[in-house]
């Protein structure tokens, strides 16, 4: 059971010690740190309110929206005042005149009945008679007259009122009829209409009874001509609704409240607040929001991964360059997130978009800053989705302080850049808000943001790059310069317990520097490495030429011991650069500085005392790595290159350069150089950099005439030239034994390699 829980557990870290695991970790935790800020900045913020309370916040319009329950409410009250849709019922004109018609010819009938028979007898009553016509003739004429008063009965069955009667049907069948025929009658207007008609009586009529009579054969017989057709009246309002909302919509302009704190809630308000989204009502997510966000974030990590791999692979294996990556992403998306939530009104000017392109410039590539740059100005700028200035400002200043801050050796170059961005930010911010129609106040208040926020993004930037260079372990050309002071405290101690190392590594730097940059490489990291690469020396600095004023260790000691003493420094240089906190990179050039180079003098050292017995070479090469970078590379062909010009007795230029494209034959052909990326045209520039600064360094001086010694040279000057004659004549002599020892085909300067510099040379 035991072991099968180790064995998932081995599993398990395998998996997380696993670089395609780590690098996809690095995404994924970015990507969601990024996903949660930017959807909940860009997400529309939500409001509890209950209809029919007072309003607890001031909410203004985030853009221009109608307020559709007040538009649709202003047009029903429009619709109202339209007249309905009239149908006319010609048959009901044509009943009115018909009656009208009638009731004469009726009355005509009476008069002839009831006339006579009046006049024989005095004392009969008009309602008798017309109870005794009634049995032959029914209708609605007799109903008038029946309920007519009594005067009037009176006064329309004398004898002398036919002419008034004729004239009453000449005017109601000639005149007033044919008016009403053209009056629109309906049930609501009947009663207005009568009593203007019954006006027109009053003004057309002189004989007050007659008048009577006029009104009341108009209320009997007036009838509504037309009626309201409802289908057509309910498409009428309708359209016009319709045509009412397009043309006249209540809105709500952008910036304007919807409602203020301690306004009643009302419906329309409600509606205003659900339709745009400000309305909390059910607490539920907004998924397809958030899918959406997510969504527009893989598709934009998809495109930075895709970019490193096919453009900066170094990077893109690289664990710590990646978290650096994420790191600055993710701070630039907070950063904006903070401007959104506590300073809404100005986030886009004041959000420090721009330390992503100058730290990323700073510590790792251009065009990686520029691109990383575009990403990150995408993802925030769904947090300012109504704000073109900010895209604009940040892609094209961004890249501008990529371009600025890139190799920056010096924080007073920094500095200028964030000048330079802020300046650019106010041509930016005024061109577009001339495009925008925006007042100068306003233009003036936006460009002073902007030029600070161009300085705070600078600032804020140097005042990251110690922090992010410990944590990442990265390093800088500032750093690089710190570390290159000669005050630093290994360079101190290289100076004062091995002076000799300490020069050797100041020439190397010289070299390494000059044979990188005409690689286009990092000149300052290979120079600064160079100073740091021999520091493991300071361990057994005795055991070291350069470093012996008398006596040699070695002599006293075999050919694998002092192997093992020369190869160590390489291991106990990293163990120093630990302790001290040099960057990975320095300690990488310490490690690498040697490769698997053959200590080739003690190699066939042992092979002479060890006559007859089989001496493996493997013991005597370093433990490596083989340098892995370009510049580590360079300081490994510059370590050997000052070793063996050191040896060589005549330095004349042809001899240098021939001494240093053969041992730069030699590392190539030893396979040092297999897993670092450089070419013959490379190896071609390297070379002649070497020679450039060699021939400086060992240039020919002016040859004065010698002097006779009697005439020129006191007794101590005598003294010291015989000195130094007997002391040169031992150091040839003490060359020439040394090259007997070496195997026959080889000189001293065909073995000049780091080995015999360890030994011979130094």
């Amino acid at each position: 059971m035991s072991k099968n829980k180790d064995k998932k557990n081995g599993m398990i870290g395998q998996v997380f010690r696993n670089d395609v695991f780590q690098r996809i970790l690095i995404g994924i935790i970015s990507l969601l740190a990024a996903f949660i800020m930017i959807s909940d900045g860009s997400a529309q913020k939500r409001y509890k309110l209950t209809l029919g309370t007072a309003s607890g916040y001031d909410i203004q319009a985030p853009r221009d929206i109608e307020n559709t329950m007040k538009t649709e409410e202003m047009a029903l009250e429009k619709a109202k005042e339209l007249p309905p849709v009239i149908k006319k019922m010609e048959q009901a004109n044509t009943k009115m005149l018909g009656n009208v018609y009638d009731f004469f010819d009726d009355l005509e009938f009476y008069r002839a009945k009831i006339i006579p028979v009046m006049e024989d007898d005095n004392e009969i009553q008009i309602n008798e008679l017309l109870e005794q016509e009634n049995r032959d003739k029914t209708g609605k004429s007799l109903s008038i007259l029946t309920d007519m008063s009594d005067e009037l009965k009176a006064y329309l069955f004398k004898p002398e009122t036919d002419q008034e009667i004729n004239s009453l049907k000449e005017l109601l069948i000639r005149d007033v009829l044919p008016q009403l025929s053209y009056t629109t009658i309906t049930e609501d207007n009947l009663s207005q209409v009568l009593r203007d008609y019954h006006m027109v009586m009053d003004e057309r009529i002189n004989q007050i009874p007659m008048r009577q009579i006029a009104k009341q054969i108009l209320s009997a017989f007036l009838i509504p001509n037309s009626m309201v057709d409802v289908e057509a009246t309910k498409k009428q309002e309708s359209d016009f609704i319709e045509s009412y909302k397009l043309e006249y919509p209540v809105m709500i302009y952008k910036g304007e409240r919807i409602i203020s704190k301690d306004d009643i809630v009302t419906e329309d308000k409600i509606d205003v607040l659900r339709t745009i989204g400000y309305l909390d009502e059910n607490n539920k997510p907004d998924y397809l929001f958030l899918g959406s966000v997510l969504i527009l974030l893989l598709m934009l990590w998809g495109v930075l991964a895709t970019f490193m791999k096919a453009f900066t692979q170094k990077t893109f294996n690289s664990r710590n360059e990646l978290m650096l990556i994420a790191s600055i992403m993710v701070l630039t998306v907070f950063l904006a997130w903070m401007a959104k939530n506590f300073f809404p009104d100005y986030a886009p000017y004041i959000t420090i978009g721009f330390i992503a392109p100058v730290l990323l410039a700073i510590f790792l590539d251009i065009q990686l800053a520029i691109i990383v740059n575009l990403i990150i100005t995408i993802a925030v700028s769904v947090m300012f989705k109504d704000n073109p200035t900010f895209i604009i400002m940040l892609v094209i200043n961004g890249t501008f302080a990529a371009f600025l801050s890139a190799n920056a050796s010096q924080r007073r170059r920094i500095s200028l850049a964030g000048l330079a961005i802020g300046a650019a930010n106010i041509f930016i911010v005024f061109c577009m808000g001339v495009i925008e129609k925006k007042d100068w106040p306003t233009l003036l208040n936006e460009s002073g943001i902007v030029f600070l926020n161009g300085i705070l993004s600078v600032i804020l930037a140097i005042g990251l790059l110690p922090f992010l260079e410990s944590i990442f372990n990265m390093i800088t050309h500032l750093k690089l310069l710190e570390l290159g002071d000669p005050n630093h405290p290994l360079l101190k101690r290289l100076l004062m317990e091995a002076p000799g190392t300490y020069h050797h590594s100041l020439m190397v730097g010289n070299l390494a520097e000059v044979g990188t940059r005409a690689i286009g490489g990092n000149a300052l990291l290979a120079r600064v490495g160079a100073y740091f690469h021999d520091i493991g020396k300071l361990k057994r600095p005795g055991f070291f030429k350069e470093n012996q004023m008398s006596e040699n260790p070695h002599d006293r000691i075999t050919p694998n011991l002092s192997t093992l003493v020369i190869t160590s420094h390489t291991k106990d240089g990293e163990e120093l650069a630990v302790k001290y906190k040099l960057p990975k990179v320095i300690r990488d050039i310490i490690i690498q500085h040697h490769g698997t180079t053959l200590v080739a003098y003690f190699y066939h050292k042992a092979k002479q005392n060890e006559k007859g017995l089989e001496v493996k070479e493997s013991n005597f090469r370093y433990e490596g790595p083989r340098p892995q970078t370009r510049e580590a590379a360079v300081v490994l062909l510059a370590d050997a290159v000052e070793a063996a010009v050191r040896s060589l007795q005549d330095k004349t230029k042809g001899k240098i350069e021939g001494l240093i494209r053969k041992i730069i034959k030699d590392k190539l052909d030893d396979g040092q150089l297999d897993y670092c990326d450089l070419t013959l045209k490379n190896m071609n520039d390297i070379a002649n950099g070497f020679l450039t600064v060699l021939s400086g360094f060992f240039h020919e001086r002016t040859e004065y005439p010698e002097l006779e010694k009697k005439n020129t040279l006191s007794e101590l000057d005598n003294h010291v030239y015989n000195v130094f004659s007997e002391e040169k004549k031992d150091e040839n002599s003490n060359t020439k034994q040394i090259e007997e020892k070496i195997p026959s085909g080889k000189k001293t300067e065909d073995l000049a390699d780091e080995s015999n510099r360890n030994y011979i040379e130094d």
